[in-house]
Formats: structure tokens, sequence, C-alpha cells
């Protein structure tokens, strides 16, 4: 169960035109956007190009003034709740790992802040680099650094644009485990980004995007009411439609061998011993996870096809 605790970071009602008296056009970029972020919670923001989510962050970040709408953390200020990694980050690239990390440090008035650097720098796997110039990092290091660097205030909420954007393989695998550990000290991460696999493997939600409007929030990875349950037979059996009739059956092969039926994740065990009562002869069965390709194709490819 959610309460008002939970939630480190809402929009309410955010929206952003872009136009003046000069421009032909007024554009509406975000129209009457809102959302809710949990404590620890990983989402995912996602939709087409030109569907507002750089607005959506900067909006949050307070990057562009808000036309109306409200950012709420508690009665937190956002300037200092908040950690932002944007698409392309920059540094002081002659300066040291080091020096670019006290900088920030220093401008938020952070204790000891030696101490809090050089352990951030172990911490985000670049102990030993601490001298080096940032111009001789991997864009994966530069990565690393600016998440480390973006979240030594320890923030509530940290903003990612596009976090994986031009990382190889084993570099999205390192964010993802950063990722991960941020979440396991309860920090709560908005990041947008196209790269659906990374989305899958990482978010807990999926706000969707479009025009400027937020569609809906799909709990992705949280335990659901209702699953999509598929069983495999060995053989037709045609008393096993009747048995599975007290369920929605969502499709079921034209051999015979194959159901998918929605029911509530606690009703599984019955479904199975239904069937089996019935003499189906089950070859494989579970529990059918949606992904987020599925969950894109449903929202957006609809209004592509018509």
């Amino acid at each position: 169960m959610t309460t008002d605790t939970d939630i480190v970071l809402a929009g309410r009602g955010l929206s952003k035109a872009y136009g003046n008296r000069f421009t032909a056009r007024t554009v509406q970029a975000l129209d009457d956007a809102s959302f809710e972020l949990r404590k620890g919670e990983i989402c995912g923001l996602v939709g087409p190009n030109g569907a507002g989510k750089s607005t959506l962050i900067k909006l949050i970040m307070g990057i562009e003034p808000k036309d109306r709408g409200e950012i709420d953390m508690n009665g937190l200020d956002p300037r200092m709740a908040l950690g932002y990694v944007p698409e392309r980050p920059t540094f002081f690239e002659d300066f040291s790992a080091m020096q670019n990390l006290l900088y920030v440090a220093r401008l938020n008035n952070i204790a000891a802040p030696e101490d809090v650097c050089a352990r951030q720098l172990r911490d985000f796997g670049l102990g030993g680099w601490e001298d080096e110039p940032v111009v001789n990092f991997s864009k994966g290091m530069k990565q690393r650094l600016a998440i480390a660097r973006s979240v030594l205030h320890d923030p509530k909420a940290l903003i990612m644009d596009e976090p994986f954007s031009g990382l190889d393989p084993g570099m999205m695998m390192e964010l993802r485990e950063i990722m991960r550990s941020l979440k396991e000290r309860g920090m709560a991460m908005l990041l947008s980004s196209h790269e659906l696999n990374e989305i899958d493997q990482l978010c807990d939600s999926i706000l969707f995007i479009r025009s400027g409007r937020i569609l809906k929030k799909e709990e992705f990875h949280a335990t659901v009411q209702k699953v999509n349950f598929r069983i495999m037979l060995a053989a037709p059996n045609g008393a096993v439609p009747a048995a599975l009739v007290g369920w929605n059956i969502l499709s079921q092969s034209p051999d015979g061998l194959s159901f998918i039926v929605e029911a509530a994740r606690e009703e599984v065990p019955d479904i199975v011993a239904e069937v089996v009562e019935a003499g189906g002869r089950i070859m494989a069965c579970g529990i059918a996870q949606r992904k987020a390709e599925d969950l894109y194709a449903e929202v957006f490819l609809p209004e592509v096809r018509a």
C-alpha cells in the first residue's frame, strides 16, 4: 500500500507552451501532465520523439519555467532534493575527476568534501582515477562520474535523460548495477530512454507520454492483481475450455493446444488443478510476462496504424 510519505516526487497539472508574438504558432509541449514517483521506484519515461519527455524533465528540474502546475516533494526544496544527469554531461575536461566533484561538493556546502568525493569515486568504480583529467575518460567513465556528481548531496530522486545513449553493452551492464545500488538506498529515479530493453530490466513502472500528455502509468515489475497465464497441452482435449469457463480466456490456438487465461495471481494453482481434473495433460505453463516493447506497442502503435 502506497502512502503519502512514500511519494518523493509528484508533478501536478504541469503545462508548458512555446511561442511568442513573433512566431507563427504556439506549440503546446506539455499539457496538464501529472505523475507520482515513490521511494525506491525506478520509472521509465517513454514516448516517441517530440512527445514532451525533455520538456517534462526541464520543468521538474526548474530549467524551464512552468506555465501552470506544481512540483511537490513533500515540502522539500527540489533544488536540493533532486539530482540530474543530462543526456550529454559536461565537465571541466582539463580538471581531474576529484576536482570536478569537489567543485560541486563545495557549491552544495557538503561537510568534509574531500572524504565524501573520494568515497563517491570508489563507490562508482573510479577509485584510482581521482587525479586523472576527465578529458582522458571513456564515455562510460564519464557517465559514472556524472551520476556520482549528481548524487553527491544524497537527493531523494534522480532524473536521468537518455542515460544509455551511446554506451556499449558492457557499459550498460555497469550502469544497470549502479542504478540498482541507488534503488537499494531508497532513491527514486525517473529515466527517459528509447532503450526498451533497459526499461525491461530496470524499471518498476513506465510513464507513457505523447503529444505533451501523460497517457498512463503502467506498473511493470510490481506485483499486480491480474496476470496472463499460458498453458500448453500435450494433446487437444475438448473438456479443457469448459473447465476454464470461470476465467477470461484471452486466446486459444486453432489446434486446441495452447491457451492464455487472464486471472488473479492467486488463482493460478486453481487453473492448473481444473485443467488436470478435466483430463488435460499439461506440457508447460507459466505467467506470460509483458515486456516494455509489448506495452509500447499497445499504447502507441494503434495510432500509427490508424
